[in-house]
């Protein structure tokens, strides 16, 4: 009877010990009926217009969900290739700018590895930490300042790395934890024993596997929806179930089928190929209709303003029962930048370009030329979509710049001598002839497009990594 009922009391013990600890993981999370977190962006929690109070963020919670920006050694301005940065221009900012959602407020920590002198680390958690704020500040409406912003700077981030290290199953978690526990927070005592552990084995192991992950500053954001717009993202089926449980969202939410939830598009377009229906339906006066091949290829980074391009135009027509050639092969570079940012690359931009060209051309008997040439100058256009996805798309443009180019006239025979053939229009001694006699110099307007582009090669977006 006595054993039965020790094995009672520790069956309850354990419903006990489960019930406590699920407590206490719904404990750490801010309410759910009040806030939800995003999804596809765990850092970010959306609550009703009604809720005044901003979410709990316990340390454990914000180091569970937290991203930012990853930091080079000692250094403190953002680089501009890091994960997350592309992550929050390109997907977050425009969603949350298309949904009408307004920032309430920024928990954000920055920190330092472990590595460098204290008071250098010290320099560089605080600085870290204004560089995200002012990165913040760049990408909303109105500056960060109006916003309330709950920072901390964290000068050697040892408790990340403990979390970093459990999460891992890290074999010396437990010493670490010990130690870290141990120092009451004192970060300097802390260092000097984990530098000393294992003979310095440790500190070098964690050197190498988890201070670089240390050099970050993070942030939670809470956003509030627009008492007079709510919309809500069509992302995925889980996260749309999820916001239903707002209060007042419902209302606004649009009704979408699970099928076309399941084609939420997350892909970015990396190359798009286009071509000018100017050039592909050429008409020259004197000529008549000269089509020809125009090809180009652009190159679209992860995030930015800047794009590149480069174009290819090709025409062979030859009637020479009429003495009329167009023979043109012309290449050109371009860069390009979008007056919108973010890495949409979409609406207005600039452009400056270079070209060469090489030409033979024929009107007539005695008008034709051969020659090479090139220029540079500047280019003016607008891109808009022509599909939802916008993976289609139409561009209008004109450039400005110079033209150079060395050739020699051409003519059907040479004097009285009718043998079929063209020659250079040259009347003085063959011993002297050299080729190129003339040069022409153009500055203006230089070419125009009615381009359709489309996108033949997209990337993954790339995932936010701690």
């Amino acid at each position: 009877m006595r054993r039965v009922n020790y094995c009672l009391l520790q069956q309850l013990w354990c419903v006990l010990f489960v019930v406590l600890v699920q407590a206490s993981a719904l404990a750490q999370k801010p309410d759910t009926r009040l806030y939800k977190q995003l999804g596809d962006y765990p850092f970010v929690f959306v609550s009703d217009s009604l809720v005044s109070t901003p979410p709990v963020i316990s340390d454990s919670l914000f180091d569970m969900i937290a991203r930012g920006v990853r930091f080079k050694v000692n250094r403190t301005e953002l680089p501009t290739n890091d994960p997350f940065i592309s992550l929050y221009n390109d997907s977050l900012v425009p969603w949350l700018k298309e949904h009408n959602l307004i920032l309430r407020e920024v928990f954000v920590k920055g920190a330092a590895s472990p590595e460098g002198p204290y008071d250098n680390n010290l320099r560089l958690s605080r600085e870290r930490t204004n560089r995200l704020i002012e990165f913040l500040s760049s990408n909303i409406n109105q500056p960060i300042a109006h916003r309330p912003i709950n920072s901390k700077f964290v000068t050697e981030d040892y408790a990340y790395l403990v979390k970093l290290m459990e999460l891992a199953d890290d074999a010396e978690y437990q010493q670490v934890k010990r130690i870290w526990d141990s120092c009451n927070g004192d970060e300097r005592l802390c260092k000097s024993k984990l530098m000393a552990l294992n003979g310095g084995t440790t500190w070098k192991r964690l050197l190498q596997v988890y201070f670089p992950t240390l050099r970050q500053s993070r942030m939670v954001l809470w956003y509030m929806i627009n008492p007079g717009y709510m919309p809500i993202p069509q992302c995925n089926s889980v996260l749309r179930a999820d916001m239903l449980a707002v209060p007042g969202i419902a209302a606004y939410l649009p009704l979408v089928s699970d099928s076309m939830s399941a084609k939420a598009y997350k892909r970015r377009h990396l190359i798009a190929i286009r071509t000018n229906l100017l050039h592909d339906f050429l008409y020259v006066p004197q000529f008549g209709f000269a089509p020809g091949g125009n090809i180009q290829l652009e190159y679209y980074p992860l995030s930015g303003h800047y794009t590149f391009n480069a174009g290819f135009t090709f025409t062979n027509h030859r009637h020479w029962e009429t003495h009329k050639f167009m023979q043109i092969r012309d290449a050109q570079l371009e860069l390009r930048r979008y007056f919108k940012g973010q890495g949409q690359f979409i609406g207005t931009y600039l452009s400056a370009y270079a070209e060469g060209m090489v030409y033979g051309i024929g009107f007539s008997e005695t008008k034709g030329w051969e020659g090479e040439g090139g220029g540079a100058g500047l280019g003016l256009g607008h891109t808009f979509k022509l599909n939802k996805r916008g993976s289609l798309r139409m561009e209008l443009s004109a450039n400005f710049g110079f033209f150079l180019t060395r050739y020699d006239p051409y003519v059907w025979g040479n004097g009285n001598v009718i043998d079929g053939k063209y020659y250079y229009d040259y009347h003085g001694s063959i011993s002297d002839f050299k080729k190129r006699n003339h040069q022409f110099l153009w500055f203006g307007p230089t070419n125009a497009g009615i381009h359709l582009t489309y996108d033949i090669i997209y990337r993954k977006k790339k995932e936010v990594t701690r």
